[in-house]
């Protein structure tokens, strides 16, 4: 049963104690207090093995909580040190935030699970779960291999008197392969974090005022000054480049190296860490303001939730969708996005910027806000989305990550500075 909280008044509030089934905190991703980056990569190695998380994946994760901070509602993390007797008798539901959770690599968790959910007595919601794949080709392949483990956990959940929301419409095809025709799309939560009335502008910038970034890839359908001169905004990769001492140590940018990069045509990332133009955000506050401080006028690149947090700050982004998770994603939402098999020549980013048109987007938006909230009021999670983002605001100072690799980036730069020349011989050379 609900816990009752008895006011004064001649009524009872009843709160919702909610589990949000998630790993213990790692690395911040469900910490959402000041990063001290100092220590980012120390503690990768403790809590990670060194890796680097996806920080996309904090994004997401914030909207979720974000929406369902309501005086209505209480929640609480826990994982697998959590018994389901302890599960049952302490919460009124589960709310189990999934992204990439139906491929053939994700099995064993598939079938782990599916057996602890059948053990559960209360209700099991699954948010923003989806399809993992290269392309749309894959449907078919890809739901025989994983039929039978993703059959039994969808039963289990349902069992429980659960419910999914799917992040997309090739998501949707996937249930109803395998029998399945009641999930509903709703698309991402971190979209909706910013409330109902979330906008872009299609009125643009002049060329002088233009500013843009770049994400998930040097290798955009984008002319090499552009490449050359944009900040890129990075969710994980180049994170030790910026913040691990020990990176430069084990990895230096020795003129042989340089060579290798250049051989392998990415040659623009050693020159993006030598300009100091990689840029990493393991707190959202200081990404969304990154985008408004800046007066940042676009964005292009293929990171889901790199096109969303510009979004966010009221920033148009173009999404390049190199895989079936962001094409679901850009479609549902009307994202501008554009297809590599559809690209022909490179652009500029000021001509894809003016290319760029956000009216379907904003058309939708509302819309697609209230169907992921009549979802989560079905649900019993909220009464009404909050719309007061207690995470992030627009109009937050602004202050840039200390860059602990600073000195090591400034010796690679005035490397590139000398050399320049001849390096940008040679990769013009292996790039023909």
């Amino acid at each position: 049963m609900p816990t009752t909280i008895r006011l004064l008044f001649s009524f009872e509030v009843f709160m919702k104690k909610v589990l949000i089934y998630y790993p213990p905190e790692k690395l911040g991703m469900s910490d959402f207090r000041k990063t001290d980056y100092t220590k980012l990569a120390e503690r990768a190695r403790t809590e990670l093995n060194g890796k680097i998380p996806n920080f996309g994946n904090k994004v997401w994760l914030q909207g979720i909580l974000s929406e369902i901070s309501t005086p209505a509602t209480e929640y609480e993390f826990g994982y697998d040190e959590l018994s389901e007797d302890y599960i049952n008798q302490t919460y009124d539901c589960v709310l189990l935030p999934l992204a990439n959770c139906f491929h053939k690599a994700w099995i064993p968790y598939l079938e782990k699970r599916a057996s602890h959910v059948r053990k559960l007595k209360i209700p099991v919601y699954v948010i923003a779960c989806g399809v993992q794949a290269e392309s749309y080709d894959e449907l078919d392949s890809l739901a025989e291999c994983v039929k039978e483990p993703a059959t039994e956990f969808i039963k289990a959940v349902y069992n429980t008197g659960g419910e999914f929301a799917l992040r997309g419409y090739f998501t949707q095809e996937f249930f109803n392969k395998l029998g399945f025709y009641d999930a509903v799309v709703t698309g991402c939560p971190s979209i909706y974090q910013m409330g109902r009335s979330l906008t872009i502008s299609n009125d643009k910038v002049s060329k002088e005022e233009f500013i843009a970034t770049i994400n998930g890839t040097f290798k955009l359908p984008v002319t090499d000054k552009d490449i050359k001169n944009a900040e890129f905004i990075c969710q994980d990769v180049y994170g030790k480049v910026l913040y691990d001492p020990e990176y430069f140590m084990s990895n230096p940018f020795t003129m042989k190296r340089i060579l290798k990069y250049i051989k392998r045509g990415e040659y623009n990332f050693v020159r993006a860490v030598g300009d100091s133009r990689i840029r990493l955000f393991a707190d959202t506050q200081q990404w969304l303001s990154y985008y408004v401080k800046n007066n940042i006028s676009f964005s292009f690149g293929s990171r889901i939730h790199g096109s969303i947090m510009p979004i966010l700050a009221g920033v148009p982004s173009l999404c390049f969708t190199m895989d079936a998770r962001t094409r679901e994603m850009t479609e549902f939402f009307d994202i501008p996005n554009v297809n590599p098999s559809d690209v022909s020549c490179k652009k500029d980013l000021y001509e894809w910027y003016l290319e760029t048109d956000y009216s379907k987007f904003n058309e939708g938006f509302a819309k697609r806000f209230d169907d992921f909230e009549s979802f989560l009021i079905k649900c019993g999670l909220v009464d009404r989305i909050n719309q007061d983002n207690p995470f992030m605001t627009k109009d937050a100072d602004f202050e840039m990550p200390e860059i602990v690799n600073a000195k090591h980036i400034e010796a690679l730069h005035k490397k590139l500075s000398c050399s320049g020349v001849v390096l940008n011989c040679l990769d013009a050379y292996y790039r023909k």
